[in-house]
């Protein structure tokens, strides 16, 4: 429905579904149901799909107790109140006749190529159904709902083998309501068998008797011989043992002729249909579709963070060749706000390694300390920022390639100061290591001693 309505009026506001359905790791085609069922819900065509499913519910219901009473009904029409003699060939006829015209409609229809729609194609008892369910709500969302089944299977046998499933079923109630009538008035009332003709001989009647009895005498149902169906012809068969094998033989020929193949054919629509149903896919090639691939599969996502933090951060081995050699001094600014002025002007400018904003500079600072390996290294940070693994395993890296390190919070203390102090740690930095003064960080990166109550708090 979601599909339909947006070839007819556009696309819909979706950011919001876009953006949850995106978060979900699937294929494009479930996405793009998973955006059909949240805008359904806001849409309302949830609750119409929903409602239709009741109202079909229902009226198969309904069907379903009158095919039953109809079928019995017609049992009682055709052997009549017991006053006359039932005509064998027109009873059977008129049971049987109806219902497979019907049947020889569906397997012609079945046979011809599917080229869309699904009333016609599932036989007539399933597309009235169909109609009468769709007349109950004339609202313009649940006139939808066919519309939209037929736009997603019309190109499929899944809506003939669903609405073929449905009419096998309500003949075969019907047929069973017929035996069952036929089987209460034979217990209930004494009948006599006739067959009537003016140009037929006897020996028709005779090899159509024995013919259509064959199928039902394998089941157990008697067959009359040729001689009672000889004296039915002449006479309304009387005898107490021709009765039972007329009336055995009706009922068998209703049984093996007309419930049990409507009743199989019904369980295998019901079998194709669960079957079409599970392979049943969205065609992705359609334009509706195709749109949505760059709003539910982006090229790049954002993932966020892919396993935890570690406890205790992963310290390299370090570089340098003695922590007490002698070096020069060298000092960089990792991620600076752009707010901040480098490089300060207290500091020599000789010093000065560098802004260590993106990853060819953060590569340059770690191959020239590599090469030249400074005795003091001051790492400028901003305490605004929150520390993350990166930063931190930046300053673990760099201190590897110097004598000494420490962390200069530039701008003094800040709510985030404790999180700095905390990453410090954990990467194996002694208290004093993290200076918030700038006087501290200059006289430390000159050489000079520093109280480590000035350098760290």
């Amino acid at each position: 429905m979601v599909r339909r309505h947006e070839e007819r009026h556009g696309p819909l506001d979706d950011a919001v579904e876009c953006l949850t359905v995106g978060a979900t790791p699937a294929e494009l085609e479930t996405r793009i149901l998973h955006r059909a069922d949240a805008l359904g819900a806001r849409e309302g065509w949830r609750d119409a799909i929903l409602r239709w499913h009741g109202r079909a519910r229902l009226v198969l219901a309904v069907a379903a107790v009158l095919a039953l009473v109809l079928g019995f009904g017609a049992a009682a029409g055709v052997l009549g109140d017991g006053s006359r003699p039932v005509n064998v060939v027109w009873a059977l006829g008129g049971l049987l006749g109806v219902n497979l015209f019907s049947l020889l409609l569906w397997l012609a229809a079945t046979a011809l190529p599917v080229r869309g729609g699904v009333a016609p194609r599932g036989g007539a008892l399933g597309g009235v159904w169909l109609r009468v369910v769709a007349a109950l709500d004339r609202s313009p969302a649940a006139a939808s709902v066919p519309q939209a089944l037929a736009g997603l299977t019309g190109r499929t046998r899944i809506a003939q083998w669903g609405l073929g499933c449905v009419t096998h079923t309500l003949w075969a109630l019907a047929l069973a309501g017929a035996v069952t009538g036929v089987l209460a008035l034979l217990a209930t009332r004494r009948y006599g068998f006739v067959w009537e003709t003016t140009i037929l001989p006897g020996e028709v009647f005779v090899g159509l008797t024995t013919a259509l009895g064959t199928l039902p005498s394998w089941l157990g149902f008697p067959v009359p011989d040729p001689a009672t169906v000889v004296a039915s012809g002449d006479a309304p068969m009387l005898d107490e043992a021709g009765r039972r094998a007329w009336a055995g033989w009706l009922v068998g020929a209703l049984l093996v002729y007309g419930l049990l193949p409507r009743l199989g054919l019904a369980l295998a629509c019901g079998g194709l249909w669960v079957a079409a149903l599970r392979r049943l896919k969205l065609d992705l090639a359609r334009p509706g579709y195709a749109r949505l691939r760059a709003a539910l599969m982006p090229d790049s996502e954002r993932i966020g963070v892919s396993d935890p933090e570690p406890a205790v951060m992963p310290r390299p081995l370090r570089h340098a060749a003695d922590p007490g050699a002698s070096g020069s001094s060298a000092l960089v600014a990792l991620e600076l706000g752009t707010d901040v002025a480098w490089p300060p002007a207290q500091f020599p400018a000789a010093l000065d390694a560098g802004r260590l904003d993106s990853r060819e500079q953060r590569r340059a600072a770690l191959n020239r300390f590599a090469a030249d390996a400074p005795g003091r290294l001051l790492v400028a940070i901003d305490p605004r920022r929150t520390p993350d693994r990166g930063n931190l395993g930046l300053i673990a890296e760099l201190s590897d390639h110097a004598a000494e390190t420490r962390v200069w919070a530039v701008g003094g203390d800040t709510a985030r100061l404790a999180l700095w102090r905390d990453g410090l740690a954990r990467l194996g930095f002694a208290p004093d290591a993290l200076i918030v003064d700038a006087a501290a960080a200059q006289r430390w990166l000159a050489g000079q001693d520093v109280p480590t109550t000035g350098e760290a708090r």
